[in-house]
């Protein structure tokens, strides 16, 4: 102790004090010692070096920064992807900071890391084509070590904190990121030893939403000795708990604890599995240890309504273990539906013995595997398997199996029995039994087969094949099958004997009642040697008919076979095709030395063998000549594959009706034909010529004397060198030029652009010229003279010339008009066709005339058009329930695929037989829906006649819009009533006033609104009594109302019983037989007068019969004699029932002048009107 002043000072607290002063000095000059510039561009320069030199690759440093207590600051590191950081960068961190231990540091006279972490880190794996990843040889091995052994450098690092990190792994053809990875814990490593712990440890995949929640355990390396203690891992909804060692050197191995629980969805999502196609939970446990060589564990599985992949499995559970040199397979489980699958088994690989079952039950496949293009697999199979053996190698082996498969099914198709055994002895396989039966069908197996011999029969029952149709997907497959074939010889090289006969077959539409078939082959592998014969009868195909197909088949090895073909259609077809091919080394020759076709007279024959060769890149087709009734036809040609060609195609006298009949096509087609084809030059730029004559020729409705045709191809241009056409005396001629593309891969259906000529001379060509035009005419006779030039080009072609029509015979087809003496004249105006004039006569005197007209005409085809058509006196029809003759003034346009019609008509006479009431709807309109739009406005005043079984009414049109859209016809306006009659039960009841209403509707249905008196005169007290009755009709014709009154007034029953009995409906108790005789009278003239008028032609005829004072009979007749007159004459045949003659001039649609004349002599002259209000 010390005294200092006033102050006693002990020693050891003057040494404490001047070591803490000494501390304190030490630490300011080490703070302002590393915080000097100098020194942390030394501390970089260093760090860098040293890591460069370490990881064998440029390491960089942005800045480098020191803080108490003793803590490095790195910002800007990285680390070079290869050797240069100017090849990309392996690490690149934004901030990293290091804690230095002091008295280590200081001890040891350098920087000692306590921890390091790391802040945004980007990670880049990448792989090069040649497979080698950029972190191979991150570090350097020490070579003071022995090769073999694990070199790792010195590290310790006790604390890692990595946080916000991503890694991207870039192989060729993909690239994998993985975002927001972090990581905590500690590393050593040295030499052989690396020690790892995780604290925790997450990470992100956006790509496909994989997440690694949590991860923590510890994993270390001591020479060949690896353990992993208590590792968790949860990521998604799974979850992994695991602890082992494994020892290399000693071939040992212990499992302390395993356990998984697998979320299938985790597993789909892990390889991009579309979204449901993996569900369910699997949780695995298993423990074990010992060594490689005799293992000592158990495993257990379990999973419940999983889904992998579109298979699914109810419920899925496994146990299996290993002991003394001995797996065994407890159990392994599988229900799915309402059935399941048990297996169990051992093996010994000690003693190299294992024996497996299996039980079925009621087991559904479809509930298992996914629906395929054919639908959803169904089976129902019950069953056991068994197996059992000894030996690994080929030669070693003795085993057994059996199957045995009962009341199963799969599709649809029934399996009752399957009985199979199997013996492997040897390297022989012997088919002791294979018995297999599904419904009526039947198959046998037996046989042996070994190393160098094979000998197996097969032989089935009749099998009936409908019920196989749903399992090949054949659904109208059907026939009865029996089968017989024979396998012998070497495995590899077999002979084949079989026979076989198919009852009443169907598949694919097509149809055979039996086919019967025989087959043998030796050798089938090498040089196949054998023949077959194949004969059906009763075929049934693509709407032919045929009786028998016979087909012989010789093989010779693989250089020559034969073949022949016989064809019986009917008593009048036959075919016959006999030949053979040889193929020597590159050569293939094909040759048919008989080539036959006869349908009744026409005949089709080779004269000599036709030959076509293959020899290597060159097809070539020998002088062939064929006898076609009496014609002849010959052809040659040769094809290279650079796409080189000669052809040469000539006929002579050929029957042109003989051939269509051959192809069997509905057309009338006469001439005898002469040709001259000839092909030079390559598919992709050919270079034709084509000749052609064809005398009395006839197409359809087009005639002529002959036909001449001389026509080029070359250079992309067809030439038409000449088209000569003689009808009666007159020669037609046609030349032109234009661009074409007939070459191989162009397109042929559109010309390519460029210019265009011709000259067109038609003298009395015929009406086929009308053609394009056929939904709108129909021409059948009359002379058409042309002459037309073509110029322009293909975009736009042009023309010039005229054309004339001289007495020909149409029909107007829209309206079902008959034309005749038709005149026409036009001329040709660039792109359009002018009519210049045309008329026509109709039935009954009419006349039509075009007075002007035009159709454009687009790349040679008719487009738009447009006429003004006046018609007088025409008839229409094509209209349903209405026929007529009018007047009128229509304007024809549109396009020639869809024409419209509108204007104005004037009706002079028309018959409406549209019926009231009728027992169904009109049917829709028939055929398809005809491209035409039409719109009239329609008039008339007199001479209009609505005639059905209840009614003739002469009518009055005021205005009357008819429209035909879609083949659907629309009426729209109003009918006034003239005259006439309603008939009723056997009464008819004159018109007194009415209309027929149409109110734009699809069904022609009309507003009725119709008033009409009858008077029905009867013997009351000695004296004869009137009763004026009135119906009423309203509704419509479909569904018209009816109803009564009378003057004197009655009820509607009486009303009904006066009309159909003659008395009130309480005076029917005493009936007078003479009244209801005059009432049958009565009934049976109404249906005489109805069928009298109808075959007379008068347009009114009415009988009426009177009882009582006025007892007798009267008739009305009357008719139009002229245009606007009608006349009408009454004759009664009683005292008290006078004569009438009437007639009527109409000079209006609502005004007449009338003239009557009695049995008395007496005349009165007058006029009637009628005003509408």
């Amino acid at each position: 102790m010390t005294l200092i002043g006033r102050f006693e000072i002990k020693t050891r607290d003057v040494l404490l004090a001047l070591l803490t002063a000494m501390a304190c000095a030490g630490l300011f000059w080490l703070l302002v010692y590393i915080n000097s510039a100098k020194t942390r561009a030394r501390v970089k320069a260093g760090l860098e070096s040293r890591l460069s030199a370490s990881l064998n690759r440029e390491f960089r440093l942005g800045e480098v920064g020191f803080r108490l207590p003793l803590s490095i600051t790195i910002r800007g590191a990285a680390v070079a992807s290869r050797d240069s950081l100017s090849r990309g960068a392996l690490l690149r961190v934004g901030q990293a900071g290091a804690s230095v231990d002091p008295i280590r540091s200081l001890w040891r006279r350098r920087l000692i890391v306590g921890g390091v972490s790391l802040e945004g880190a980007e990670i880049l794996l990448e792989q090069d084509s040649g497979g080698a990843w950029n972190f191979e040889d991150l570090l350097k091995s020490d070579t003071t070590k022995p090769k073999g052994r694990k070199n790792f450098p010195r590290v310790s690092i006790p604390s890692i904190s990595l946080a916000n990190a991503s890694v991207t792994v870039r192989m060729p053809g993909s690239t994998e990121r993985i975002e927001s990875v972090r990581f905590q814990g500690g590393l050593r490593m040295g030499g052989e030893r690396l020690e790892l712990k995780i604290n925790d440890f997450g990470l992100r995949e956006p790509k496909r939403g994989i997440e690694v929640s949590k991860a923590s355990g510890r994993f270390s390396m001591a020479g060949d000795t690896m353990r992993l203690g208590d590792l968790r891992i949860k990521a998604g909804g799974s979850e992994l708990e695991a602890g082992l060692w494994i020892d290399g050197a000693g071939r040992s191995f212990q499992v302390s604890k395993f356990g998984l629980k697998l979320d299938l969805a985790d597993a789909g999502r892990s390889i991009a599995a579309p979204a449901g196609s993996y569900r369910g939970m699997i949780e695995m446990t298993a423990t074990g240890q010992g060594t490689f060589d005799d293992p000592r564990g158990e495993v257990r599985l379990s999973g419940r309504e999983l889904t992998l992949n579109q298979m699914r499995v109810q419920q899925l559970s496994l146990e299996a273990s290993a002991k003394d040199g001995r797996a065994e397979l407890r159990s392994l489980n599988i229900r799915s539906g309402p059935g399941q699958a048990v297996f169990s088994g051992w093996l010994d690989w000690k003693k190299r013995q294992y024996q497996a079952k299996a039980g079925i039950e009621r087991l559904d496949l479809g509930t298992i595997l996914p629906a395929n293009k054919k639908g959803q697999l169904k089976t129902d199979i019950n069953g056991r398997l068994a197996c059992q053996g000894s030996g690994f190698q080929p030669e070693r082996i003795r085993a057994s199996a059996e199957l045995f498969l009962h009341h199963s099914s799969f599709s649809g198709v029934p399996l009752d029995t399957l009985d199979c055994r199997l013996e492997v002895a040897d390297m022989a396989l012997s088919i002791e039994r294979f018995h297999l039966r599904s419904g009526q069908a039947a198959m046998d197996i037996r046989g042996d087969i070994y190393p160098r011999a094979v000998s197996i029969e097969l032989e089935t029952e009749e099998i009936e094949l409908s019920q196989f149709g749903p399992l090949v997907g054949l659904k109208d497959l059907a026939g009865r099958l029996r089968f017989t074939g024979l396998i012998s010889g070497e495995p590899k090289n077999p002979d084949i004997i079989a026979t076989f006969r198919l009852k009443e077959a169907a598949a694919a539409g097509a149809e055979c009642e039996y086919l019967d078939g025989s087959m043998s082959m030796k050798s089938m592998a090498s040089s196949p040697v054998g023949d077959g014969k194949f004969t059906a009868t009763g075929v049934k195909a693509g709407g032919q008919n045929i009786d028998r197909v016979a087909v012989l088949i010789e093989l010779r090895g693989l250089e020559w076979g034969g073949f022949s073909v016989v064809v019986n259609k009917d008593s009048l077809t036959e075919a016959n095709v006999v030949g053979r091919v040889e193929i020597r080394k590159k050569d293939f020759t094909l040759v048919v030395s008989k080539l036959f076709y006869a349908h009744g007279p026409q005949m089709v024959a080779n004269s000599q063998p036709v030959e076509v060769v293959i020899s290597g890149p060159k097809v070539s087709l020998k002088p062939s000549k064929f006898i076609i009734g009496r014609g002849v036809l010959t052809a040659e040609g040769e094809y290279t594959a650079g796409g080189a060609i000669a052809a040469r195609l000539s006929a002579r006298n050929l029957d042109s009706r003989r051939l269509v009949e051959l192809a069997g096509l509905d057309k009338t087609v006469h001439g005898f034909l002469d040709l001259d084809l000839r092909a030079d030059g390559t598919l992709a730029e050919p270079d034709l010529s084509l000749g052609l004559s064809l005398n009395t020729l006839r197409y359809e409705q087009f005639t002529a004397d002959r036909l001449d045709l001389d026509v080029k191809y070359g250079q992309g241009r067809v030439d038409l060198k000449r088209l000569d056409i003689v009808r009666f005396g007159q020669l037609s001629e046609i030349t032109a030029s234009a661009p074409l593309n007939l070459g191989l891969g162009k397109d042929a259906s559109k010309l390519p652009e460029g210019p265009i000529s011709g000259q067109v001379v038609l003298r009395d060509i015929g009406t086929w010229a009308f053609f394009p035009m056929a939904d709108l005419l129909s021409v059948w006779e009359g002379r058409v003279d042309v002459n037309v030039k073509l110029y322009g080009t293909t975009s736009q072609p042009l023309f010039s010339g005229e054309a004339t029509v001289n007495n020909g015979k149409m029909v107007l087809r829209p309206f079902g008009m008959y034309l005749h003496s038709v005149q026409a004249r036009a001329h040709f105006n660039a792109d359009s066709i002018v009519i210049d004039n045309v008329s026509a006569l109709t039935e009954n005197n009419g006349t039509v005339q075009i007075r002007r007209g035009e159709i454009l005409l687009e790349k040679f085809l008719p487009t738009t058009m447009n006429f003004l058509v006046f018609t007088e006196r025409s008839p229409i029809r094509n209209i349903p329930f209405i026929e007529a003759n009018v007047n009128s003034s229509i304007v024809i346009g549109g396009t020639v695929n869809n024409p419209r019609i509108t204007g104005d008509v004037t009706v002079n006479s028309a018959l409406i037989t549209m019926p009231f009431a009728p027992a169904e709807e009109p049917p829709p309109p028939e055929g398809d829906v005809k491209p035409l739009d039409m719109s009239l406005n329609i008039t008339g005043s007199r001479e209009i006649w609505l005639r059905n079984k209840d009614a003739d009414i002469e009518l009055a049109i005021e205005n009357l819009n008819v429209r035909l859209q879609q083949n659907l016809l629309f009426l729209s306006g109003r009918l006034s009533t003239i005259q006439g009659v309603y008939r009723f039960l056997d009464r008819s009841f004159d018109i007194t006033s009415g209309q027929l209403t149409f109110t734009n509707a699809v069904l022609i249905d009309p507003q009725l609104n119709l008033t009409a008196q009858t008077t029905i005169t009867r013997a009351e007290e000695d004296e004869s009594k009137q009763y004026l009755i009135t119906l009423s009709v309203r509704g419509t014709a479909l569904q018209p109302k009816l109803s009564f009154s009378s003057d004197p007034s009655m009820s509607e029953g009486d009303i009904l019983a006066m009309l159909g009995a003659g008395m009130r409906a309480d005076e029917l108790r005493d009936i007078d037989l003479g009244s209801q005789a005059s009432r049958g009278l009565d009934y049976a003239l109404s249906i005489a007068t109805g069928r009298v008028q109808r075959h007379t032609g008068l347009d009114m005829l009415k009988v009426k019969t009177l009882t009582g004072a006025e007892k007798g009979a009267q008739v009305t007749i009357g008719k139009y004699v002229a245009r606007r007159v009608y006349v009408s004459y009454t004759q009664g045949f009683s005292a008290n029932l006078s004569n009438e003659f009437k007639a009527e001039y109409i000079f209006g649609p609502r005004s007449a002048l009338f003239a009557q004349k009695d049995d008395k002599n007496t005349y009165n002259l007058g006029v009637r009107m009628r005003f509408k209000y």
